[in-house]
């Protein structure tokens, strides 16, 4: 008979949530079961006590369980979706930090009086480029999303390889998981990681505390030059109030 108990034991271990720390429950349990069944004729009627004390075990415990382990599903995609934000935010402060790292448009667009130098994929960046490379490190496929956009071979021939401020938003909706909102609509709610954009001229991304971590330009307020590395304040953390933006994208996950 003890030997069936512990097969039933060992079997509810294995095909339910119970754990070792159950055990000596269980036992009680079993314990009840068999006095309730030392009448009975055979051991059928033993093991059926053994079996029902255990399952009572089982029961009670998901009863316990259930709740958290559904408030813990729930809350999976959240925290994921908060890893992700972190990881592009993270990444575009490690470029900010790094004075190896400034502005350039490529010198593929250097002109008389805007000489650029070196490229605008990395080590320097602009504004979108950053933005672009800082999402993709996060694992959004944003750049392999530009690269189906019409305007890859439009208006850059497919040798740009990431896109502009405008394109922004057309990729996100590629990749999903993106909402746009008015920036009058969420001004004064905005979040970590939201994408700050004036799609006709600049893009940014909100890290709290009213600032931005961006790729600002040569022509900034704390300086720079048009060789490569910053040489001011070229990719840095600026107020993002009072400026011209008219879209924010948050990642949402929807």
């Amino acid at each position: 008979m003890k030997k069936m108990c512990y097969l039933a034991l060992c079997a509810a271990l294995v095909f339910t949530s119970l754990s070792v720390a159950d055990i000596p429950a269980v036992e009680e349990l079993v314990s009840i079961g068999d006095k309730h069944t030392e009448s009975a004729p055979g051991a059928s009627r033993k093991a059926f006590g053994q079996a029902e004390a255990v399952e009572k075990i089982a029961e009670k415990k998901l009863a316990t369980e259930m709740p958290a382990r559904a408030e813990r599903k729930a809350q999976a995609p959240a925290a994921e979706a908060a890893q992700r934000i972190e990881a592009y935010v993270q990444w575009a402060c490690m470029i900010a930090d790094n004075d190896i790292h400034g502005y350039s448009q490529g010198a593929e667009n250097a002109t008389a009086n805007h000489p650029y130098t070196g490229s605008r994929e990395g080590p320097d960046f602009d504004c979108s480029s950053l933005v672009y490379h800082a999402l993709d490190h996060a694992g959004f496929p944003i750049i392999a999303a530009w690269q189906k956009n019409p305007d890859y071979y439009e208006r850059y021939q497919g040798r740009q390889v990431t896109g502009d401020a405008d394109t922004i938003w057309p990729d996100m909706q590629r990749i999903g998981g993106f909402t746009r909102y008015s920036w009058e609509a969420v001004k004064n709610d905005l979040r970590r990681g939201d994408i700050l954009c004036y799609p006709e001229a600049h893009v940014a991304i909100y890290i709290g505390n009213g600032k931005t971590v961006e790729a600002r330009g040569v022509n900034n307020p704390r300086g720079g030059a048009w060789r490569t590395g910053d040489q001011g304040g070229e990719i840095d953390y600026y107020d993002a109030y009072g400026r011209s933006w008219t879209e924010v994208y948050r990642y949402t996950g929807e």
